[in-house]
């Protein structure tokens, strides 16, 4: 077995493999004299087929067989031993640059072209990068909104007799026909209903005043506009809303009603366990901090993908255009075959594009990884979901053990998910390069209210659906 390296121009190289018949020979006997224990024929005992036999049925499919299996592990050996940066893997080289001898009929030695494409060299300067980030400004109306919200969900719940404006309604809705009756067939989901959130007052009404048992009538797509809340109501898919028959009926099973929480110590206890707050303004400023580290989270994610929008399109380096075509061809065909599906022959344009920016990104993120020292320990991972996932629903407390206990046991249970483990290593380091690009790119400022930041988030949707 001999494996030659051929330079094609900067960005690709040919490896020229051969296979000689002491390489393969030993391995396809190997396995015919398998196949001959486990191959049961007419005529003949279990394992006492004839060896000339089994080969004129089998031998050209085994030997095709390893000689792909070499030729695999030979290459992937190579470019190991040889610390080969490439992209993607190794292909067949077409046939008109390089010629492969391949014959299965009379078998010698194995000729075979392959080509590889390799990573361009290139840097990464972060302080050259400039964009622009956002600081959204929690208004006094945020406050009210939230501190409303806090009143509400450390209130005293009761079940009323009959329902009020603010309440909430328990039961089970019904599609109906023409004829007002229940549709056969139709939908029949178990629910709730918010009254305050029915979007037209006259259809709040219908619901005020009811009481338990009580059946209401109303135009369901009228009372809820909000496409994906109400599919999600109904449990159906958003585009079969057009389907569905105008009016619905709906059965109070019962009637929730949250009376809210008074403003006092009780509640800031509540609301934050672990801060020290004595009156209203430091419940006001403690809201203020709670509101402001959520939307951080929004204006990073805005400033991240900015970010690196602006170092992909302005960190410049070659790529081996054609051989990524091809590459991308042969494994797009590979699972075809795999689906039995039907072959590509070409790849669009516009997924070209995309594609060859997303290995951009990957190839740039690979080093920026390398050039800053980005290591996430299993540490991060644990940390990240205890402080980010599970204190939304366990507070975390240094005295509670027993809490802390089942916390870890969470913890524990999300480290055998690999897709958890996944997602979470995601994350982190999502953060770990958005602090890397505060710290090193420049970065304008420009506070602005939650209306005008979410129409610049619309823009951004609208340039990129073009």
């Amino acid at each position: 077995m001999n494996i030659t390296r051929e330079n094609k121009d900067a960005l690709c190289a040919y490896l020229k493999l051969e296979l000689l018949p002491e390489d393969y020979e030993g391995k396809v006997a190997g396995e015919l004299k398998s196949y001959r224990h486990k191959v049961q024929m007419k005529g003949f005992r279990p394992g006492q087929v004839p060896p000339a036999l089994i080969k004129k049925m089998y031998g050209k499919a085994i030997l095709m067989e390893q000689i792909n299996k070499l030729m695999a592990e030979s290459v992937d050996n190579y470019i190991k031993e040889n610390k080969l940066n490439i992209l993607g893997n190794a292909i067949l080289a077409p046939e008109e640059e390089r010629q492969s001898v391949m014959d299965f009929d009379n078998p010698g030695t194995f000729t075979v072209w392959f080509e590889i494409g390799l990573v361009p060299e290139f840097d990464i300067e972060l302080e050259k990068i400039s964009v622009d980030g956002y600081q959204i400004a929690i208004s006094d109306e945020m406050l009210d909104k939230h501190q409303e919200s806090l009143l509400r969900r450390y209130g005293t719940v009761t079940s009323p007799e009959t329902a009020a404006a603010e309440d909430t309604l328990g039961g089970e809705l019904f599609e109906l026909d023409e004829n007002d009756q229940i549709k056969e067939g139709g939908i029949d989901v178990k629910t709730s209903v918010a009254i305050d959130l029915i979007a037209l007052k006259t259809i709040q009404k219908q619901f005020i005043g009811k009481k338990t048992g009580a059946i209401v009538d109303f135009e369901i797509q009228k009372a809820f506009k909000n496409k994906a809340d109400l599919a999600s109501m109904l449990q159906i898919k958003e585009d079969a809303l057009a389907g569905i028959s105008p009016k619905f009926r709906f059965r109070i099973d019962s009637i929730t009603h949250v009376e809210p929480a008074v403003l006092g110590e009780d509640l800031y206890k509540k609301a934050y366990p672990q801060a020290q707050i004595n009156d209203e303004a430091g419940f006001r400023q403690a809201m203020r901090d709670d509101i402001g580290r959520y939307y951080v989270q929004n204006t990073n994610q805005k400033l991240f993908v900015d970010t690196i929008d602006k170092i992909i399109d302005q960190t410049r380096f070659d790529l081996p255009e054609e051989f990524l075509k091809r590459w991308i061809l042969t494994e797009s065909n590979r699972k075809a075959e795999e689906e039995n599906k039907e072959a590509v022959n070409e790849i669009p344009e516009n997924e070209m594009a995309q594609i060859e920016r997303s290995l951009r990104w990957e190839l740039i993120q690979n080093k920026l990884t390398e050039k800053y020292q980005l290591k996430i320990e299993v540490e991060d991972l644990r940390t990240f979901y205890k402080e980010r996932v599970l204190s939304q629903y366990f507070p975390t407390r240094s005295d509670d053990e027993e809490m802390n206990k089942r916390i870890e046991m969470f913890v524990d249970s999300m480290m055998k998910n690999q897709e958890e483990v996944k997602r979470v290593y995601d994350m982190v380091f999502e953060e770990k390069l958005t602090a890397l690009f505060r710290e090193k790119t420049k970065i304008k400022t420009k506070e602005v209210s939650m209306d005008q930041f979410v129409e610049v988030l619309k823009k951004d949707n609208e340039k990129k659906s073009k």
